[in-house]
């Protein structure tokens, strides 16, 4: 399983109906899951992204239609960062030699 995590920021438009943001974080949950991506983890944040989510698939492609998705409702922007354990880490940095 692929561990990503996702960072968001709200625009101008999500800002208008930011008051709506917990119940639609409940749809994207759930939107995750039928695109074959799992939401391990969800953070509404004060910084520099509004949320942050920790979610795992068995593809790249999967996390990245989510992002997509995510994008294209006009409410947020959406990047993902693929997350390594240190075992894989440690897999990646022994090629180097």
């Amino acid at each position: 399983m692929l561990t990503y995590y996702i960072t968001e920021e709200v625009t101008r438009e999500g800002m208008m109906t930011v008051d709506e943001a917990p119940e639609r974080a409940k749809g994207v949950v759930a939107f995750a899951q039928s695109m074959g991506v799992t939401v391990e983890e969800f953070f509404f944040c004060t910084s520099q992204f509004d949320f942050i989510m920790k979610v795992t698939a068995e593809s790249e492609e999967a996390v990245a239609a989510l992002c997509m998705a995510v994008r294209r409702s006009g409410n947020v922007t959406a990047k993902m960062t693929r997350a390594y354990t240190p075992e894989e880490w440690g897999g990646i940095v022994g090629r180097l030699s």
